[in-house]
């Protein structure tokens, strides 16, 4: 489902200038890739504001097209507002390593479908069931990103109140805690809760995601009902992972939590 603030969006916005640029500069996407030494699918989710990428291809894309620095200039509003699905889930591909803190919602990576469709038909009370269940399918569909030959390491920690807010009822939350629980018994999960008694960490700021990768810099990303930040800047990524490491420092071990998450499911959900 498309969010209504798409159309406006700085990414598409820039996608928008990028194509008129190289429309001028009487380029195909093909031959556009050719030049910037990247593939035309890039090219293509640039301009279509589903896919994001380095500053340096941005450098080479801008010479190719002789924009004399525009794209460059203009590309850093990419890193604030509405952030598309297949963006997200482009980043997500590619990551070795999702740092993920949430203190209102289990996160998108471990939902159940029913917990999933529950936590956006609150969420969207205006949609209707189409649009719902496309919304749904997307976010199940890039938890696919675990099932690759070499996934990332997927490093979540929830707030407590997220195990006692029953999106779906009983059955739907019973299942979604059983979902946790299998996924901290595999290797490439750690997953760990935050004790509601803890509150000397910068969690209630909001949810925070850092996504680290081989061979390109860490993104740190936020995300609002409506509006979100993505951002490549060192600094920036650096305070964000520092808060990180404060909030998992802050919640409880790997194996307390899921006998915490054991311990809600069977006596609130059994």
């Amino acid at each position: 489902m498309e969010n209504s603030s798409m159309e406006h969006s700085p990414v598409k916005i820039a996608g928008e200038v990028l194509r008129s640029l190289r429309e001028a500069a009487g380029l195909t996407q093909a031959e556009l890739a050719e030049k910037a030494y990247c593939s035309q699918s890039l090219i293509s989710g640039l301009e279509r504001g589903t896919k994001t990428t380095s500053k340096k291809t941005i450098v080479l894309i801008d010479d190719a097209v002789a924009a004399k620095g525009l794209i460059v200039k203009i590309w850093p509003v990419t890193e604030s507002g509405w952030q598309s699905p297949e963006t997200l889930a482009d980043i997500e591909a590619k990551a070795t390593v999702i740092n993920d803190w949430d203190e209102r919602l289990v996160p998108g990576l471990l939902q159940t479908p029913d917990y999933a469709r529950a936590v956006m038909r609150a969420g969207l009370p205006r949609a209707n069931d189409d649009e719902i269940a496309d919304a749904m399918k997307t976010r199940i569909d890039r938890q696919s990103v675990f099932a690759k030959a070499n996934p990332p390491l997927g490093w979540f920690v929830l707030g407590q109140s997220v195990l006692y807010r029953p999106f779906g009822g009983r059955d739907v939350m019973r299942d979604q805690l059983i979902r946790i629980e299998e996924a901290a018994s595999q290797p490439r999960f750690t997953i760990q809760v935050m004790r509601l008694s803890s509150i000397e960490h910068p969690g209630s700021r909001g949810p925070l995601r850092v996504m680290e990768f081989s061979d390109n810099s860490p993104i740190w990303y936020t995300e609002g009902s409506s509006s979100g930040r993505m951002t490549e800047v060192k600094d920036e990524v650096a305070s964000a992972m520092a808060d990180f490491n404060l909030i998992r420092a802050s919640a409880l071990s790997p194996a307390e939590s899921i006998k915490l998450v054991r311990k809600v499911r069977k006596a609130r959900y059994e």
